[in-house]
């Protein structure tokens, strides 16, 4: 009893720190769009949510809210649920991984843009690891669970694509289709997608080692 006490406590003091980073990083993220730019308010959404970054953090935000206070609506099972956080673990460390490795070094961010940054990419995606690492029920996933968690990429990529054509706005130069080429642009997006097939299945084999060991 005062082990499951114990990790309760560490789950929602955990869950509690990424969402008040969160909650600190979203809004101010948005303010520093719109400080810095003539958009109308629906055109800074519209900018806000074009970049996967944001949109996976906001589903952080919403899946450690339900997590943490939402456990009377029906809707908070479905984040509790392993796949869930196991398919949100893969798309926010991609985050991670795609922003430490392809992008730190074109970017110049200062100040608040910098620790916005830094909590977006760095810290919320590790936490976040340990969150699923530690304090989730790890079960069995299937092939064909994981083919579901690609919807979500795809059609980013696929938004992302289609609504540059029209705006000739790309929010990573690695799918710049008027840099690249389209060539180009929709085959850097096929290897981001790759990279989700791998990282789940890297996290899959982590969890049936984590659930052998505690056996």
């Amino acid at each position: 009893m005062e082990k499951q006490n114990t990790t309760k406590i560490g789950n929602e003091v955990l869950l509690g720190i990424i969402l008040a980073l969160e909650l600190y990083a979203l809004p101010t993220q948005f303010y520093l769009l719109i400080e810095q730019s003539e958009f109308t308010l629906f055109g800074a959404l519209v900018r806000f949510f074009s970049f996967f970054t944001i949109l996976t953090n906001s589903v952080v935000l919403i899946c450690s809210t339900f997590n943490l206070f939402g456990r009377r609506f029906k809707i908070s099972a479905f984040f509790r649920k392993n796949a869930t956080v196991t398919a949100i673990t893969v798309y926010i460390v991609i985050v991670g991984l795609v922003f430490n490795l392809l992008l730190r070094q074109v970017v110049d961010l200062k100040g608040l843009h910098r620790i916005v940054s830094e909590i977006f990419h760095t810290v919320v995606p590790i936490l976040f690891f340990f969150y699923w690492l530690f304090y989730v029920d790890l079960e069995k996933i299937s092939f064909k669970t994981i083919m579901l968690w690609l919807i979500y990429p795809i059609i980013y990529v696929v938004y992302t694509l289609f609504h540059g054509v029209y705006t000739d706005f790309y929010p990573y130069p690695f799918i710049d289709a008027v840099k690249l080429g389209f060539p180009t642009a929709i085959t850097n997006g096929l290897f981001v997608l790759f990279s989700f097939v791998i990282l789940s299945y890297v996290l899959i084999f982590v969890s049936k080692l984590k659930n052998i060991l505690i056996r």
